[in-house]
């Protein structure tokens, strides 16, 4: 009986259905490569074409090859709806042998359909959403026994504020079952972490090792440009004291030796200035550093200059 009317309603439906252009000649090619594949064994591969030839051109034949494929590869409740599409479909068309045919086969599949009850706690919340293989299912689908296919189902109830709660059943052919379905438990939002304090360029602590290389330099290139001075000055007194490297008496060849120690020394500070230079331009790139005492000073010796620090 419930067949029956179900094929009344899908036939009525299938009269007011205006006419929609298609490809026939497609439709035809489709559903031959899907009969052919059927009668291979190869149904998976066969449905595809099958479902194509019926979006192109809606045929009884198309539906009840594709639900004979959908029942064998064990897609009962598709198979259903095209047992009874094909049924209603045939006898709109005045095609007595698939009508009696569809009409046999969807009674024979009837038994064999699982059937699933999915009700709501009365605590669950007003806007839960559930959802059965992926499928949101509306308020009117909830309570009522629903035809699915034999296997494994998932189903996941979905609230505001809550975590999802999701359950796994089994069922077998011809197997009903009623689950009571109820929200996750609250979700525990985690507070965000403070935002990390960015300090500025204009505030990171400078090392000291920029305050030490520079001031190095700053030294060596005051005391290299004053000795160098001198060592020109010099110069040009052994160069009158002593024409052609000839000194007269000991005070002229005493500053022929000063002009050369000055020499010296202002040519030591100049490379002096350099190093500092190259530590203050390392300590300002690297960044800031662990804070130290630091000290450095410069000595100078008749033969040279001498560098002292602590870093």
């Amino acid at each position: 009986m419930r067949i029956g009317a179900c094929a009344i309603v899908a036939s009525l439906v299938l009269w007011q259905l205006p006419a929609t252009a298609g490809d026939p000649a497609s439709a035809r090619e489709q559903l031959k490569i899907g009969y052919m594949l059927a009668q291979e064994g190869k149904c998976s591969e066969a449905i595809p074409h099958l479902a194509e030839s019926l979006r192109l051109d809606p045929k009884a034949i198309t539906l009840i090859n594709l639900a004979d494929c959908e029942e064998k590869v064990g897609k009962l409740a598709d198979a259903m709806g095209h047992w009874v599409d094909a049924r209603a479909r045939a006898h709109a068309d005045g095609q007595r042998p698939i009508e009696d045919e569809a009409t046999a086969r969807a009674n024979a599949l009837e038994p064999r359909l699982a059937r699933l009850t999915l009700v709501l706690a009365k605590t669950a919340p007003r806007d839960v959403v559930v959802e059965r293989d992926g499928v949101v299912l509306g308020a009117p689908s909830i309570g009522i026994p629903l035809p699915v296919d034999p296997g494994s189902h998932s189903i996941v109830v979905k609230a505001k504020g809550r975590v999802d709660a999701t359950t796994t059943l089994l069922l077998g052919e011809g197997e009903s079952k009623r689950i009571e379905l109820n929200v996750g438990p609250e979700a525990v939002v985690a507070e965000p972490a403070p935002p990390t304090p960015v300090r500025s360029s204009s505030q990171r602590s400078l090392s000291p090792l920029v305050f030490v290389g520079f001031g190095v330099a700053a030294a060596g290139i005051a005391v290299g440009s004053v000795t160098g001075a001198m060592a020109l000055g010099a110069g040009d007194d052994a160069q009158t004291a002593c024409p052609n490297g000839r000194c007269a008496s000991q005070q002229a060849l005493d500053e022929v030796r000063t002009g050369q120690t000055l020499g010296w020394v202002s040519t030591i500070s100049f490379i002096t200035a350099g190093a500092g230079a190259a530590v203050g331009a390392y300590g300002l790139f690297a960044g800031g550093a662990k804070k130290t005492d630091s000290s450095v000073s410069v000595a100078f010796a008749p033969t040279g200059a001498l560098l002292r620090g602590r870093f």
